[in-house]
């Protein structure tokens, strides 16, 4: 359902003749760690370390989008997909849930991870390896999309500290639907525009054989005005 470039998620995995599938989306068993980081220059090393007098707002971003994403965002979201999870193969269908107090722990540990690496994301400053920084009169949208994750997450962090099964693969649907709808509109991959704005404002059509989805503008989806009765003819 998901491709990343920055982030990333994958379709179903086909493996050993049988098909296994996460219960919340499809494709969250994807490592994603070993990923190359975006080819783009880092931040500059500052030698001063900070002192009394430093201002109140020091947050600075290291790492792309992409980065975070591979690193950060795609392996703790797959804690929470593959935590309940269906797969079959050729001796049938099976089901796992976390048992212990230590699957437990894990999923609350994933869950925490994603929910505080969407504030990452959010971070004045952040740019994209692919379209640079957000456009500036999309940045209140791409930080309630990221905000909308990071809730999202948290549902599954309240749950899985209750050891509900059923309650975290609702959550982890929730995570899945909100990952795509950030997607579809500031995912920008190698084949996509250079005008980011052209994606986000969903002029932009993708090439034959591209794995992106234009973003649908808002006005897409308003209902089209009614056109005028034509006049009777004389």
């Amino acid at each position: 359902m998901r491709t990343f470039q920055w982030m990333f998620l994958a379709t179903f995995a086909l493996f050993l003749g049988g098909v296994a599938s996460a219960q919340q989306g499809a494709g969250s068993s994807e490592d994603t760690r070993a990923a190359a980081p975006c080819q783009l220059p880092g931040a500059a090393a500052i030698n001063t370390p900070a002192t009394d007098t430093t201002g109140p707002s020091t947050m600075a971003p290291k790492g792309y989008v992409k980065d975070l994403m591979n690193y950060m965002v795609m392996p703790s979201a797959s804690g929470v997909w593959n935590a309940v999870a269906t797969s079959t193969d050729q001796t049938g269908v099976h089901e796992s849930r976390p048992q212990s107090d230590d699957d437990w722990n894990k999923v609350i540990a994933a869950a925490t991870e994603l929910a505080e690496s969407t504030n990452l994301l959010m971070i004045t400053g952040r740019r994209r390896c692919v379209g640079g920084a957000i456009p500036a009169a999309f940045e209140t949208d791409w930080r309630r999309k990221a905000r909308e994750v990071g809730e999202a997450a948290n549902i599954a962090l309240i749950v899985a500290k209750k050891h509900d099964a059923d309650a975290l693969a609702e959550a982890g649907e929730r995570i899945d639907v909100s990952c795509d709808q950030c997607h579809e509109r500031y995912q920008l991959l190698d084949d996509d525009p250079t005008d980011n704005n052209a994606k986000v404002w969903g002029t932009w059509k993708p090439k034959a054989g591209s794995k992106a989805k234009p973003a649908v503008p808002p006005s897409a989806t308003a209902a089209a005005p009614a056109k005028p009765a034509a006049a009777p003819k004389s």
